[in-house]
This record gives C-alpha cells, structure tokens and sequence, in this order.
C-alpha cells in the first residue's frame, strides 16, 4: 500500500516538472510560477513564500509530521524549489535564488541517504553541483555552515 502510494507520488512529480519546465520553456514565467505555487500548497501545504523564507530546521520538522512520507515529500519540495530558483535566477532576483537553492540544498542534504540507490546515484551530481553553485552565490555564515557540514559528511 504504501509502495503503491510512493509509487504515484513520483508519477505525481514528473508530471509536475513536465508542466512547470513546458512553460518555462516556451517563455510563460508566470505560469510555471503559478503551476510551482499551487504543487507547493497542495504537497506541503504552505505557499512558496513561507517556505522559502522559512529556516531549514523548521522546513524539515513540518515535513516530518508526515511520518516515512517526508522524504518523497522533502524531493518533490526540493524539485519545485530547484524550478523557483531558475525562475528567480532569470528574474535577476538574487536573494530569492539563494533562498530556494539553499532550501531545496538542505532538503536533499537530508533526504540522500534514504534514497532508492538509482535515485540516490541521480540526486548526488545534483547535489554537488547545487553546493558548488551555493558556494560560489555567498558568503553567508549560516551558508558556509550547511556547506560545511555537507562537506565533512561527505568525505566522512
């Protein structure tokens, strides 16, 4: 039952991305910010605004409320974020960017290592590459410290 249900929810984020990246593709912003708006209220029931203002702690213990569902959760979140920080980056909104990219960072800091090992072996290029990307965004020192932890996690 519940492999059937986290089975659908990954159907349910494909085509959630498939939509957002149609529109962004074809030039309509403000629609794939729409469509991102709407999948964050109906995944985790908060607007995009609160969760990207929102602490990473705090983010992550409302997902935890959902029980063995905030890690497929905490991906699909991580993915809407991920699309939010392309939209802000095409704005020239910096501060917006930052704050999606270290959000969905976080989120799949966290989430890793209780990936399948294909969904794992997919989200750590992403994952690096988000972190180098971060690294080079800030100088932050609530930044720099997620990415440090990051990093000594890594190698440990």
């Amino acid at each position: 039952m519940a492999q059937d249900y986290i089975m659908r929810l990954v159907e349910q984020i494909g085509r959630m991305l498939a939509a957002i990246i149609a529109h962004r593709k074809a030039g309509r912003d403000a629609e794939a910010a729409l469509e991102i708006e709407a999948n964050c209220r109906q995944a985790i029931g908060l607007p995009l605004e609160i969760v990207r203002r929102s602490s990473p702690e705090a983010l992550w213990e409302l997902l935890q409320q959902g029980g063995g569902l905030r890690y497929p959760r905490a991906v699909m979140l991580a993915e809407l974020l991920l699309q939010d920080a392309e939209l802000s980056k095409s704005a020239n909104r910096p501060a917006d960017t930052i704050c999606s990219q270290l959000q969905a960072f976080c989120l799949l800091t966290e989430s890793i290592g209780v990936l399948s090992h294909d969904e794992a072996a997919f989200y750590r290029p992403r994952l690096e590459a988000l972190a180098n990307e971060l690294e080079a965004s800030s100088s932050d020192p609530y930044l720099q410290q997620k990415l440090h932890a990051y990093r000594t996690q890594k190698t440990a």
